[in-house]
């Protein structure tokens, strides 16, 4: 009977392990299942994100199109003239911005190349 007794206390201890064991193994699959969700739930909101920024941006530049063009069309013949020339002159600033910004660049590479202005010492020619 204390055979017995015992035998059946090993085996409720057994149990215990084995169900505290198994429960460990269980949660730790579980982690993982669930960590593999939210990463793709993660990349999934990143897509969608992305995708409603790119509308909302598309969005935003039909509008201002559309009132560019209602501006344009209200224009008489002499206003849209002289928008022409205006961006016309922008056009020129933008080009002259663009000849000094190269300048600037061949000025620097010249300098880099010979070592930058030289310095003159009061010794120097006596």
């Amino acid at each position: 009977m204390l055979d017995d007794l015992s035998k059946t206390l090993m085996n409720v201890v057994y149990a215990g392990v084995g169900a505290v064991s198994l429960v460990a193994e269980q949660a730790g699959k579980a982690g993982k299942v669930l960590v593999e969700r939210g990463e793709a739930a993660v990349e999934q909101m990143g897509k969608y994100s992305e995708e409603l920024q790119r509308k909302c941006q598309e969005d935003a530049q039909r509008r201002r199109d559309e009132r560019m063009d209602g501006r344009l069309s209200a224009m008489s013949a002499q206003e849209r003239e002289a928008l022409r020339r205006r961006l016309d002159q922008l056009d020129e600033l933008d080009r002259q911005a663009a000849e000094c910004a190269e300048a600037d660049a061949r000025s620097a590479e010249i300098t880099e190349i010979h070592g930058g202005p030289q310095e003159r010492s009061d010794n120097d020619g006596e």
